[in-house]
């Protein structure tokens, strides 16, 4: 199902769809955008996930599970990893979107167990496992990067790590969070994190025009130096309206002309 309609579906299944809402609901089913089918069976599988005090699974999908899970976690802060566990699976269980993500990887992870009858066929299964594992890491990351606290959202831009380069969905996550993010640190490291892939022409010229979007004289400072960096001369013409607004503070515009001069 087409993903740009599941708030709708997640509103219908809770419940919480107002009357425009809902009216946009079913010109959708009518004109056959949705499957009421298959609406049907999500608030069925999201009921009996919500009924379920914990899910039980076998003891090779548990040690499996685990073992991707500590690999991913390593690339977090060092914490202990039954912490980051409970975290990922608050994180999850806290959206529909997360339930649902969730049911249907622990679904297709046992349907894997069961049918491996071969070393090949295990190590394809695995594989597809493992490209469950990543969805449902994004899933967790998207939900993270949208929390109410600054520590979640910061843990969301950290989970990014190694996904920008494969996921254009989670660059433009990272691209929304520096341009628009509340919090200066969780710019700041939504900005680290995309410097680390410049290289690509794409995030390269999102971070250059991502300058005249920033407010914070830290966020604006860390972009010039990184510009340096680049030695990208498209910056100095986008630094031009800070240079020049009245509010931008003497020593914020001297930082500025001394990182933009080094740029050849």
């Amino acid at each position: 199902m087409d993903d740009k309609y599941m708030s709708l579906i997640t509103e219908y299944i809770d419940g919480t769809l107002t009357d425009a809402r809902n009216q946009e609901f079913e010109r959708y089913v009518k004109e056959g955008f949705i499957d009421m089918k298959e609406v049907e069976a999500l608030a069925e599988f999201t009921g009996r996930m919500e009924e379920a005090s914990q899910p039980e699974p076998s003891e090779a999908l548990r040690s499996n599970f685990y073992q991707m899970l500590t690999e991913e976690s390593r690339k977090l802060e060092k914490r202990s990893s039954r912490d980051l566990f409970a975290e990922f699976i608050q994180a999850l269980f806290s959206t529909n979107r997360g339930r649902l993500a969730f049911g249907f990887s622990v679904l297709v992870i046992g349907l894997f167990v069961g049918n491996l009858f071969s070393r090949s066929a295990y190590n394809g299964q695995m594989e597809t496992l493992s490209s469950q594992m990543a969805d449902m890491k994004e899933v967790m990351m998207m939900t993270m990067l949208e929390g109410e606290s600054v520590t979640q959202r910061l843990k969301g831009v950290q989970m990014s790590n190694g996904m920008v380069s494969k996921n254009s969905e989670v660059t433009d996550a990272l691209f929304i969070t520096l341009n628009n993010d509340a919090s200066t640190n969780v710019r700041l490291a939504a900005l680290a994190t995309l410097s680390e892939y410049a290289k690509d022409s794409a995030i390269r010229e999102g971070l250059v025009k991502s300058i005249t979007q920033q407010k914070s004289p830290l966020v604006q400072v860390a972009l010039a130096e990184l510009m340096v960096q680049l030695q990208e001369s498209q910056a100095i013409k986008e630094f031009e309206p800070i240079l020049n607004a009245e509010n931008t503070p003497d020593d914020v515009k001297t930082a500025l002309r001394q990182n933009l001069d080094k740029i050849m």
